[in-house]
């Protein structure tokens, strides 16, 4: 059924308060977000809840986001860290960005996870945050799609079939940005990236790729130059693959096992010199492709406004890396282990690379 079709940055007092009966009487509903269609739903309704479990095809405890309207009243649902930790989340929102924080004892239980934690973003637009505000409770918001399946970014993305099962939908006539949010958990010891958000395509004639380890002596250079071997046969002129470390210094040779087992591929990287991680080099890059998730957490703790270019390297190009393994570091190895990493990384960038062609236009 369809409820209303409103332009972006609409918010109709008289559609506002249809959904938010709807929402108390239990039906689960597709709107659209700021990122992407959703299916939402009251998170205290325990059957709605289910409901959306049901039709996206997700296991009962799998973490759902959660939408309120301010940071004002959040703390009843969370708990806010303190100090500069606290800054860096309030200054997220509004926006696409869901972070897993503790749960406070009357928080919903239905979309309270194992652990304790809830979900819980503030989105950067006006019809929900007024749906928010009116309910004074979080929403349930997820992609309106089946597990594993792409979001809808209009209308006619949208599964007909998952339409037959929810209780209505409001469509928006101009387009949608077409990103789920990104998701991070707040630690003691920093934010812990869960998801980032897909990177859809460039508006470049060139596609500068960054890769990125510690040293930048053994990894990053093989993976570069592995990258830029394969990228400059099926587009050359195309591609610009370079790398860096988090912890170097300037102009360092790659270390010798590593050029070594490099020279068996017919690839020469004995002219690599290191380069620090720096502003410069993550503003260069479209595309930064770090070799462990706690590299990740690094790019995304000193270059926060650009975690959005950022995947894991055996990952990409999917945004979720928890179930995908860090490449190891060879360095204070023999040469059969830098053998292992290069197969490892070679493994890797022939996976990667006719995503990566997907990316010039």
């Amino acid at each position: 059924m369809v409820i209303a079709e409103l332009r972006a940055g609409e918010a109709p007092p008289s559609v506002v308060i249809d959904i938010i009966r709807r929402l108390e009487r239990g039906e689960v509903l597709i709107l659209p977000t700021d990122t992407v269609y959703g299916l939402h739903a009251l998170s205290r309704h325990a059957s709605a809840v289910k409901k959306i479990r049901a039709i996206k095809g997700l296991d009962w405890d799998r973490p759902l986001s959660n939408l309120f309207n301010t940071v004002v009243g959040l703390g009843r649902f969370v708990q806010l860290p303190e100090g500069e930790s606290r800054r860096r989340i309030l200054e997220s929102w509004p926006g696409a960005v869901t972070w897993v924080l503790p749960a406070q004892p009357g928080a919903p239980r239905p979309v309270t996870g194992q652990d304790g934690t809830i979900g819980i973003r503030i989105p950067n637009h006006q019809f929900l945050r007024s749906i928010c505000a009116a309910l004074d409770d979080l929403v349930v918001s997820t992609s309106a799609n089946r597990h594993g399946q792409p979001p809808a970014l209009s209308r006619d993305q949208l599964d007909p079939d998952l339409l037959k099962e929810v209780d209505g939908i409001v469509y928006q006539s101009d387009a949608l940005p077409g990103r789920p949010s990104e998701v991070k958990r707040w630690t003691a010891d920093g934010a812990e990236i869960l998801r980032n958000r897909p990177l859809t395509g460039v508006e470049s004639d060139h596609i500068h790729i960054l890769v990125v380890c510690t040293g930048n002596s053994c990894r990053s250079p093989m993976a570069e130059g592995l990258l830029r071997d394969r990228l400059d046969r099926k587009a050359p002129g195309k591609y610009v693959v370079r790398s860096a470390g988090t912890t170097t210094e300037e102009g360092l040779r790659a270390s010798l096992s590593a050029v070594e087992v490099m020279r068996e591929r017919d690839i020469d990287i004995s002219n690599h010199r290191s380069r620090p991680l720096d502003d410069d080099l993550v503003d260069w890059s479209h595309l930064v492709l770090p070799m462990t998730s706690d590299q990740i957490g690094e790019v995304d703790s000193r270059f926060t406004s650009d975690n959005g270019k950022v995947f894991l390297f055996t990952a990409y190009p999917h945004s979720e890396f928890d179930s995908h393994e860090d490449i190891p570091d060879p360095i204070g190895h023999g040469i059969e282990r830098y053998r292992e990493v290069r197969n490892r990384i070679e493994q890797e960038v022939d996976r990667m690379v006719p995503h990566l062609l997907k990316l010039v236009r």
